[in-house]
């Protein structure tokens, strides 16, 4: 039995409960590592709620292989797994998922396209403007809208004018959120 192992499971036992719920989540998290290689065929065979729950797991953990579990499940034909994907890799906060996090951007629906944008919005990196101000494109108006979040919370100049076109043109949701940046945005 591993050292680690060995100390989740006698904390389990401490008198403490706030020591043994943390030993519990501590274990939960652990025994999940050791079962990563079924977890990641469960995301590429399992049905979709079976899939969705693995991800959302996954999404407690950290390091490259997690991470590369969730990158594949972009790849998923159903979009509620893309999306959770997405926001999973999101939660994640590794920087070395944006490129495929910013493809997630392209997905040709609506759905994981939001979770996209939503998700990078955590990021908050000037490198993003781009790919944000494409999404202010996007058919659907909750991409644009949170497109234009994202593009508000980065605070970058060269916005001012998508800002001025949705105070003017947007719909009551996008014309506050276009007041706000120009607002906050960097003189």
């Amino acid at each position: 039995m591993s050292k680690r192992r060995e100390i989740l499971l006698g904390a389990l036992k401490d008198a403490d409960s706030q020591v043994k719920k943390a030993a519990a989540a501590a274990l939960e998290k652990f025994q999940a590592r050791e079962r990563l290689d079924a977890l990641e065929k469960k995301i590429e065979t399992g049905e979709m709620l079976e899939k969705i729950r693995v991800i959302y797991a996954l999404s407690d953990l950290r390091g490259p292989r997690v991470a590369e579990a969730l990158a594949r499940s972009l790849k998923d034909p159903l979009e509620d797994v893309r999306a959770a994907g997405v926001r999973a890799l999101g939660n994640l906060g590794d920087p070395a998922t944006l490129p495929q996090m910013v493809e997630s951007l392209k997905d040709t629906s609506p759905i994981v396209a939001r979770a996209a944008v939503e998700a990078l919005s955590t990021f908050k990196d000037p490198r993003l403007l781009g790919p944000f101000m494409q999404m202010l494109k996007h058919q659907d108006t909750g991409v644009v809208e949170r497109a234009l979040e994202a593009v508000a919370a980065i605070g970058d100049k060269r916005a001012e004018e998508a800002f001025i076109y949705f105070a003017a043109k947007g719909n009551p949701a996008m014309k506050a959120i276009a007041l706000r940046g120009l607002g906050s945005m960097d003189i």
